[in-house]
C-alpha cells in the first residue's frame, strides 16, 4: 500500500506504513503513567467477547488512580487542608436529611462561600479550580459521589452469579 494513494490519512498512519504493509492495531485500552515513584499500568486486550462491564470496569478504575493522584499533585499549589475544613463546616455530621443537604448545597453555592474561597487566591482561574475542588469535597461528605468500581463490581459478580 502506497501512502500517496492516503494523503489525508498520511500523518496518522505514516507510523503504521512499513513496507508496503499496513498494520492493523488490535483493539484494547492501555494506561500508563509514570512520574517520580508513581508508576501505574492498567491495560485490557478487548475483542467481540468482552463485556461492555468489563470495559466500564477498567475504565473506572483508571479513573479512580487518576482522582486520587490530581488531589496529590494539586496540594502542591492548592490550600486542600483549608477546603477539608470548610467542606466539614458545610457538611453537617451525621445523618443527613434532605433539609440538611439542600442546606449545603446552598451553602457552598453562597456568596459568603466565594468571599471565603476569594481570601485564598486574587487569580480568577484559580478560584474556579478552588470552587471545583471544594465542590467534589463537599458531595463526597454528603455522599453524593459518583459512580464507583467497587458498586460496579458488585453488580458484575451478582449478576455472573445469577447466570451460572
Amino acid at each position: 500500500m502506497d501512502e500517496k494513494n492516503y494523503p489525508h490519512f498520511r500523518k496518522v498512519f505514516k507510523s503504521l506504513i512499513i513496507s508496503g504493509v499496513v498494520m492493523v492495531m488490535q483493539e484494547h485500552i492501555n494506561f500508563s503513567a509514570k512520574h517520580g515513584s508513581w508508576i501505574v499500568v492498567k491495560k485490557m486486550a478487548l475483542d467481540e467477547h468482552t463485556a461492555d462491564e468489563d470495559i466500564a470496569r477498567i475504565l473506572l478504575s483508571i479513573r479512580e488512580t487518576l482522582n486520587n493522584k490530581i488531589y496529590e499533585y494539586l496540594g502542591k499549589d492548592f490550600d486542600l487542608d483549608t477546603l477539608e475544613k470548610w467542606a466539614e463546616e458545610i457538611v453537617p455530621s451525621g445523618r443527613l436529611s434532605e433539609e440538611k443537604i439542600a442546606e449545603a448545597l446552598k451553602t457552598l453555592k453562597s456568596p459568603k462561600t466565594t468571599k471565603r474561597l476569594k481570601e485564598l487566591t486574587t487569580e480568577k482561574q484559580k478560584l474556579e479550580v478552588y470552587r471545583g475542588l471544594l465542590t467534589e469535597l463537599v458531595l463526597q461528605r454528603l455522599k453524593l459521589n459518583t459512580l464507583q468500581l467497587k458498586a460496579l463490581e458488585k453488580y458484575v459478580d451478582n449478576k455472573n452469579r445469577r447466570l451460572e
